[in-house]
């Protein structure tokens, strides 16, 4: 399954995905601007287009769902949102306005949340920022609150700090689900080696990207920079916390590199000199990996690298699916 896929209600189709031998992906809200109002709208739209009759679609909610979705040949859905702004504005400490806005979000659905995107939150910085103050007072009620809920706290765009604070206060299973290994490419959105190791520690997960601009200063990408970096976090953390998060739009995204680089152009422009505008390379995604198959063409590339059935089958999916299930046990 893919860790971390974008994209609306309406935006995938089950029956095609499950063609391509996918059979579950978490799916973020994909909302902009990511704030309150948005969000409660689109969980509101799953709601809907789950209830269409003749729908492949199913909303996991705990790890019992992963098996109901199988069994009615229908794609399991977890539904994610990158940004904790969705929360709200932040609110003086002793109101829990915030934590009511998650309550209700996880009753409706939500399963994953992201405490920043690109950009500081009420609960913590991002990686981008200049000045990594780490996780807030809201931010550690948000990982506890979280846990105690039953889902995933998302630590992917989190600045070193706010990884590392977020993963010593939960008290079970938290997850990176698209990210790479800064040891084998400096980008500050890639994670520490500190943090692959805190994060095998507390039984969590961390998905590999096939964003290939934060994996290789190569001019060529492919789906053996995402098993370079999958090796990594198996070297560092162990087979059992390694996964895949794709951070594309769940059917794909077949448009030629070039028009990808285009689009980001005016991005590397405003944000020259900072953290997550390196140069582009003349490559955005691994290439080879941007159809809806992409989980078959990691798998195959795995077992070329030498992963056993057994480990290919944990990284594809099964890791996932184990702390989703020990996560959202209570429900």
């Amino acid at each position: 399954m893919d860790a971390l896929a974008i994209g609306g209600a309406g935006s995938v189709d089950g029956p095609e995905v499950l063609a391509a031998r996918m059979d579950a992906l978490v799916l973020d809200l994909t909302i902009f601007p990511r704030a309150l109002p948005q969000a409660t709208e689109a969980l509101s739209a799953w709601t809907s287009r789950v209830g269409e009759t003749g729908t492949a679609l199913h909303i996991i909610r705990n790890g019992r769902d992963f098996q109901k979705a199988r069994a009615d040949n229908k794609l399991g859905v977890v539904i994610a949102c990158q940004d904790a702004s969705i929360l709200g504005p932040s609110v003086i400490s002793y109101s829990d306005q915030n934590l009511e806005n998650l309550r209700t979000m996880h009753a409706s659905g939500l399963r994953l949340l992201q405490l920043t995107h690109n950009e500081r939150t009420a609960a913590g910085d991002s990686f981008i920022e200049p000045h990594d103050g780490g996780l807030s007072l809201l931010g550690a009620r948000v990982v506890e609150e979280m846990g105690r809920l039953g889902g995933l706290i998302d630590l992917s765009h989190c600045s070193d700090r706010t990884t590392l604070e977020a993963i010593g206060l939960a008290n079970g299973p938290i997850a990176i689900t698209h990210a790479g290994c800064r040891a084998l490419n400096s980008s500050l959105r890639n994670k520490t080696d500190e943090a692959i190791r805190a994060l095998a520690d507390k039984g969590g997960f961390f998905g590999v990207f096939m964003m290939s601009r934060w994996l290789t200063d190569r001019d060529t990408s492919s789906v053996e920079d995402v098993v370079d970096h999958i090796d990594h976090v198996v070297k560092i953390g162990g087979v059992e916390v390694a996964g895949f998060g794709s951070d594309q739009p769940a059917m794909g995204d077949n448009s030629p590199q070039a028009s990808k680089v285009a689009r980001l152009e005016d991005y590397q422009v405003r944000n020259l000199g900072r953290p997550g505008a390196e140069p582009l390379h003349g490559h955005v995604t691994c290439a080879d990996m941007d159809g809806p198959d992409r989980m078959t063409v990691l798998a195959q590339a795995l077992a070329r690298r030498g992963y056993p059935a057994s480990d290919i089958d944990k990284i594809v999916g099964g890791n996932f699916v184990r702390i989703f299930s020990e996560a959202t046990r209570s429900i």
